[in-house]
Formats: structure tokens, sequence, C-alpha cells
């Protein structure tokens, strides 16, 4: 079995990559359940596997995190091959406290940050995905740390593969896990994760992870006898299974990057692979500075919300919402089913809903939505927060205002083309207090003249700069110049 997953690899058709690692997973799935492998043999085979095949499963994330055509369908293999050797080397971990003697010291080191390397990027693709990891996620991480610790090489950076640029110690990968959960995700679009992620592998180097709380906060601890995530310490937080650490370091090498933010992107921020501008990259970096801060960010939220708990009708996406809204008829068959969304608490400026349906494909950062709830008017929003758990997808929601209004837009210069639908809501009806007009993005030029028609009347209008752009529209303004009769 294990000459034959050897030989697999020494072979790899790289024309054909996702093929040739669907096959090596089954083959180290294969060797994790064949009892006679001995131990020597069985980490030989899968350190040699697991360095030959990792150049391929690292174009496979690039191609899926980029959207390289075709990729949509290689996260179950992604996922699946660090799956799979964290669990061959976590077998590993377990007959080795049999026969010390069978394995070198700097092998059973490579396995061991490895593992601890693997099951901390599932935890990370799990905030990729808006999923909560579940608890045996950490608990794994924490066996292949406490492994670390007791070798005494937790805090001693290691080269992954050859060819990696990075070292990384088990220390370090247990903090980056950690800050990158206390970041609040949920909220964050995908590429603000994958560059939260990139940036905390820098930001995370060289903070100790110690046994007893460090004088400067915010201070951070994982309880390695529970299969729980990082907390904010709190009193009583002790016990000789705690393990804290000081994000003081984190957060001032945070307020460095912000300061030269003002200016330019930092050249360590412009070598990683995300794609923000300055801007962007600052908003992130103030977001992070609050998250990590002593409270955590939990008393940001703009309104007290109360309980509220009823079915609703919702309609996901602009297009959608758009033609919802113009023929004024929200029926329950043209929406999601009323069952699949139950309304959990409302605010005068948020709502938090629970999705139970099987569509969560639909659900993305930035998508407008639609909400028709009982004794409540037609409310417009934009979802801001998405929660994958076993029981539902929590959706947090920001209103934008209620009872829009569909209107529709010509372009004077295409007079052929067919009208485009457009999203109004007057200043009374907008939670802002100022008018609300969501338009397709490929209108959102400043200074364009177009004709809105709404209720059997035509306006020329001008439009302004685009004041948001969310993720299926864009949130304009625009002056009204004259009646069209």
């Amino acid at each position: 079995m294990a000459q034959s997953a050897t030989l697999l690899v020494r072979d790899l058709p790289q024309a054909e990559y996702f093929g040739a690692l669907v096959e090596i997973i089954k083959a180290v799935a294969k060797i994790n359940t064949d009892t006679e492998i001995s131990l020597k043999e069985r980490v030989k085979t899968l350190v040699y596997v697991d360095d030959k095949a990792n150049n391929i499963h690292r174009q496979l994330c690039q191609d899926y995190l980029q959207s390289k055509g075709g990729s949509k369908g290689y996260l179950p293999t992604i996922l699946a091959y660090w799956h799979e050797l964290s669990s061959a080397y976590q077998i590993c971990l377990r007959l080795y406290k049999s026969h010390p003697n069978a394995v070198p010291d700097d092998e059973i080191r490579i396995i061991t940050t490895r593992g601890l390397h693997h099951q901390m990027r599932l935890i990370a693709w799990n905030s990729l995905r808006y999923l909560k990891p579940e608890g045996s996620a950490w608990q794994n991480g924490f066996r292949f740390y406490s492994q670390a610790e007791e070798s005494g090489f937790a805090r001693h950076p290691v080269k992954l593969y050859l060819n990696s640029p990075e070292e990384f110690s088990c220390e370090q990968l247990l903090i980056q896990a950690g800050m990158l959960f206390l970041a609040q995700t949920d909220n964050m679009l995908h590429r603000e994760i994958v560059a939260v992620d990139q940036l905390l592998m820098m930001l995370s180097q060289g903070i100790p992870l110690d046994k007893q709380p460090p004088v400067e906060g915010p201070i951070f601890v994982y309880n390695l006898s529970m299969p729980e995530p990082p907390q904010a310490m709190l009193r009583g937080m002790a016990g000789k299974w705690h393990r804290y650490w000081s994000a003081y370091v984190i957060t001032s090498r945070l307020a460095d990057l912000m300061f030269d933010l003002d200016r330019r992107i930092p050249p360590a921020l412009a070598a990683m692979d995300g794609n923000l501008e300055r801007e962007e990259w600052a908003i992130l970096c103030e977001k992070l500075a609050i998250r990590w801060s002593t409270d955590g960010g939990k008393s940001l939220r703009k309104s007290e919300r109360s309980l509220h708990a009823s079915n609703a009708l919702v309609n996901i996406g602009f297009e959608r919402v758009a033609y919802q809204v113009k023929v004024q008829d929200v029926q329950e068959h043209d929406s999601e089913r009323a069952s699949d969304w139950r309304i959990n608490d409302i605010s005068a400026t948020g709502m938090g809903l629970t999705f139970i349906g099987k569509a969560v494909e639909q659900l993305a950062i930035g998508r407008v939505i639609l909400v028709k709830a009982e004794n409540h008017p037609l409310l417009l929003g934009v979802i801001r927060r998405i929660l994958r758990q076993s029981n539902g997808t929590k959706v947090g929601i920001e209103i934008l205002g209620q009872s829009p209004v569909g209107v529709s837009l010509l372009d004077p210069e295409r007079p052929e083309s067919p009208p485009s639908t457009a999203i109004y809501i007057t200043q009374p009806n907008s939670r802002k207090g100022q008018r609300c007009f969501l338009m397709p993005k490929a209108l959102t030029q400043p200074d364009k003249q177009l004709v809105l028609a709404a209720q059997g009347k035509s306006y020329q209008i001008r439009l302004k700069t685009p004041q948001h752009e969310y993720e299926d529209c864009s949130h304009s303004d625009f002056d009204t110049l004259s009646k069209v009769d």
C-alpha cells in the first residue's frame, strides 16, 4: 500500500493535477486503514507523498480562491487533502507513543507541525464558507500542539516543505488560527477573509503562547482540554491546560500598517495575493483593531435589537428583488418558502434571520435582500453577516429602508435597449433619512443622464458618483433635471 502511494506521486501527471490529487487522497485514506504498515514506513511514505503533492494542492487552492474556470468543484478535494493527511499524521503520533525510538526526532517534528498546519487550514477554510468549526477540529489541533509542547519544539520554526519560503512554529500556527477566529469573519467578504488570513501569517510571528497570563493585554486564551475556540480572557480562567497570549504585539504591528496606509500600501501588504485597494486595506485593518480590542468589538451594534419570532417571505439578489417591488406582488410562490426563513430579532437598523433551507449558495455578503414579515412593511436590506450552523444559517442584515418602489431607467444614448429596473426608497422611508437608489452597476457612471419612469411619470436625471458598491448593484444618488412629457 505504501509503495503504491509512493509510485503514484512519483509519476504525477502535472496536466491533470486535479484527478491526480483525488487518487493521492484515496491512497492516503487506504494507508490510514492499513494496520500492517510499520510506523517507520508509514511516516516515510506520508512525508514523501505530502512533499510531492503539496504543489498540486497549493495550485488547486489558488485556482479556487481566484475563481478560475472549472474550479468551483475543487473544494471537497482541497479539504479532503488536509483532512486525510491530518488524520494520517495523528495516527503516526499515536503509534509513536508506543514506539518512541522508531522514528527520528526531526521526522516527528515535521509530521507534528504539518499535522497542526493542515488542521488549522481546515478551520481557516471554514471561515471562507461562513461555517462554525466543530469542536473536534480544535481538539485535533490541540493534540498536535500538545505533542510539540511535550517534545520541546512548539516554539521552533520549521520549514513545512523544501520549496516553502516561510517557516512556521506550532505556536504561531495555533495563534494565527485563533486570531482569525477572533476576527469575527462572518460579516467579511471572501477576499477580505483571504487577506486577513495572509496578514495574520505575518502579524503572528514570534508571539509566545504561555502557561501564565502575560501582563499586557488584550489577552486571549485556549483551553487545551476543551474542544472549543479561543476567547478573551475572563476572571477565573486558569488551570494547567490554559494557554495564553497577548495580542499587544499583533495590534501594535497592525497600527504601524494603518499608519503607512494613510499614504500608500506598505510593501508587506502589496506582496500578498489579496486584491484590496489602499482604502479597503485601511477599513479592514481598522475593523480588525476593534475586534481584537479588549471587548472584541461587541459594543458596536448600532441599535439594540428586540426578540421577534415569526416566519418571513424572502427574496435575494438585486434583479429578483427589483422585479418583485416593480410588480408589487411579493407572493409566497415567488419567494423562498416561508417555512425556510424565520425572523429572530429586529431593530431600527438591522434584522437577524435564520435560514433552514438548502440553497445556501444564494447567500453572499453585500447582496440585496427583501423581507416581508407579518404586520410589518416590506423591508429592503443588504446581507452583512452569515454564519452556517447545524441548526440553520444565521443571516444578519442591515435595513436600508421600507416600502421600496421599482422604477424603470432608460438610456437616451441607447433608445433601442430595453429599460433597466432600479429600486427607489423615498427619504421618509429610508433608515438613514436620505433617499436610497439602487441600480445595476453597468449604468453607474457619474454625470450620466438617464430617464427615470415611475408611477406614470418620467424625469430626466443625472447620476452622481456611486456612494456604495454592493455585491450585485450600486447605491447612487442623482439630480433631477426636468420632467419628461
